[in-house]
């Protein structure tokens, strides 16, 4: 029972991170006004908001392979300390970078339960 409620957790905060990546990617590839003003705010150039866009993209649908899933943790960890940090440097009230912070640590959870990578039963 435990092994299955385990399961469940974990494909319901991968489920999440997906969404939240998977969107906040399009956001940014398809140019939505409340990412182009957020981008101009951190003094950002419009191409670093596609790369973004395209990584955040990636990385979410990376979270749905197994094989892939340390690496896209990594990858949107480091985008959102990024994000964390581009708060920060703007002079935004931490309140704005808390979002980020979260998702960080929904990211941390991930990483824990998927640690170490490719672990495989070697017994039955």
């Amino acid at each position: 029972m435990t092994k299955n409620v385990s399961q469940y957790g974990e494909w319901v905060l991968r489920g999440l991170m997906v969404l939240l990546f998977t969107l906040a990617g399009s956001m940014k590839l398809t140019a939505h006004p409340f990412e182009i003003h957020a981008f101009a705010h951190f003094g950002y150039d419009e191409w670093f908001m596609y790369a973004i866009g395209a990584i955040e993209l990636a990385g979410g649908f990376a979270l749905l392979q197994r094989r892939l899933m340390i690496g896209a943790v990594a990858l949107l960890s480091a985008v959102l300390v990024g994000a964390i940090a581009s708060h920060q440097m703007a002079g935004d009230p931490i309140v704005a970078a808390v979002p980020a912070m979260f998702a960080l640590a929904l990211m941390a959870g991930l990483a824990v339960i998927h640690w170490p990578p490719h672990s495989a039963k070697l017994v039955d």
